[in-house]
């Protein structure tokens, strides 16, 4: 008797433990269930922008997957907690964060950081410790070409994000005879500048000027002054935010007026490109990588809650990291389980539907669906004006 009595305080005193942490909280049964998803972002610095529009897609699946009930999981919901952190738009300090929330905080998935350097950098830890990783904006080629087999892309790559502008040029190539570049120091606009340099040259047209300015730009006049003295009928400025704005009202400034005119990001972020330059935005040409009116399932429910929710429309930053998510959610359900062997396994098999339509991986990580298009700002709304089957506005030159 005394024999199973202390048998049972033994048991009941290990079963007591379990439900304690290692902090001495209670720990409630609810919390024993609840999947851990890390990721670090940019909070802070240069790329502060577009980091908290990927952090807010991230938030926005989390508000409806728990709002939901959960992340289906086998048989069983369970709700998402994610950890946070901000990597200060340094990729030395995103590597470390990313290590942090792998083997101390021991988060149980990961989403990715904003950008194809700091995702260079993310991924790299990933694949080391076999977390999957579908990196929401990571457009350069360069992170496709390391082996890597825990990677997976959201953004269309570079060449195809480039390609409408081959198919737009030469179209148009009795209007658009010089071209002129200007392309931002940074991984994902050195890639994108290396495929449209080759495109200009394979529809003919005469590249009067390729020029590459820092990283972070606010002053373009030298610049837009050359161009100008070289009269191209079109001006490309491959940039990030806010870099657009400041190189298109100084193109305004100098009397630069090309045919075409056309930046890599500004538009998208309609608040701070259109909003702010509002005439000078008109007619300003941008790849397109998402629009709410592309005909796929949910694309304008999203944008339309977004904007309920944030109180302003969602830039493609956004846009793309609920897509990561999208593909996750899918992934996990075909797994039946996040273990992430089996989730990787399902990444690499699976067929998934996202607000940018089809995505299925090859065996670098690398969508086979992807497909680029192009949009314009007409009448102060951002309009997709190629390809023609996508389109629901025609291309506009400036003269």
């Amino acid at each position: 008797m005394m024999k199973s009595r202390r048998v049972f305080a033994i048991g009941a005193l290990c079963a007591l433990s379990l439900v304690f942490s290692a902090g001495g909280g209670l720990l409630h049964a609810a919390d024993v269930q609840e999947i851990t998803i890390g990721y670090a972002v940019s909070l802070t610095g240069r790329f502060a922008v577009e980091g908290k529009e990927t952090s807010r897609g991230y938030n926005m699946w989390v508000d409806q997957i728990n709002g939901a009930g959960g992340l289906r999981v086998g048989n069983k919901q369970r709700k998402v907690k994610l950890t946070v952190y901000d990597d200060e738009s340094n990729p030395s300090v995103c590597t470390k964060l990313y290590e942090k929330l792998i083997t101390r905080d021991k988060v149980d998935l990961i989403l990715s950081p904003w950008g194809s350097g700091i995702n260079f950098a993310a991924s790299a830890v990933a694949d080391k410790y076999k977390y999957p990783i579908i990196m929401s904006s990571a457009s350069a080629t360069s992170i496709w070409e390391r082996g890597f087999t825990y990677i997976f892309e959201t953004t269309q790559l570079s060449p195809t994000m480039m390609a409408p502008w081959k198919e737009l040029l030469q179209a148009h190539k009795d209007k658009i005879k010089k071209v002129a570049i200007l392309f931002e120091n940074f991984l994902f606009t050195v890639a994108l500048n290396e495929s449209l340099v080759q495109y200009v040259k394979e529809v003919g047209a005469e590249l009067v000027l390729d020029e590459k300015y820092p990283l972070g730009s606010k002053d373009f006049t030298g610049l837009l002054l050359k161009a100008k003295g070289l009269n191209p009928d079109a001006v490309f400025v491959l940039n990030i935010m806010p870099a657009s704005v400041y190189a298109t009202r100084q193109a305004n400034e100098v009397g630069i007026t090309p045919k075409l005119y056309a930046v890599n990001i500004g538009p998208m972020f309609e608040e701070e490109f259109i909003g702010g330059l509002k005439d000078l935005s008109e007619k300003v040409c941008e790849s397109g990588f998402w629009h709410p009116e592309l005909p796929f399932e949910g694309a304008k429910k999203f944008a339309k809650e977004f904007e309920e929710k944030y109180k302003k429309k969602p830039s493609t930053d956004a846009a793309y990291a609920y897509i990561s998510t999208q593909i996750l959610t899918q992934a996990i359900e075909k797994a039946g389980s996040i273990e992430r062997e089996a989730v990787n396994k399902a990444l690499h098999s699976g067929n998934f539907k996202t607000i940018l339509g089809p995505y299925k991986y090859d065996e670098k990580g690398i969508n086979k669906e992807q497909r680029g298009f192009l949009c314009q700002v007409q009448n102060g709304q951002r309009k997709i004006v190629w390809p023609k089957d996508l389109a629901n506005g025609e291309v506009q030159f400036k003269r």
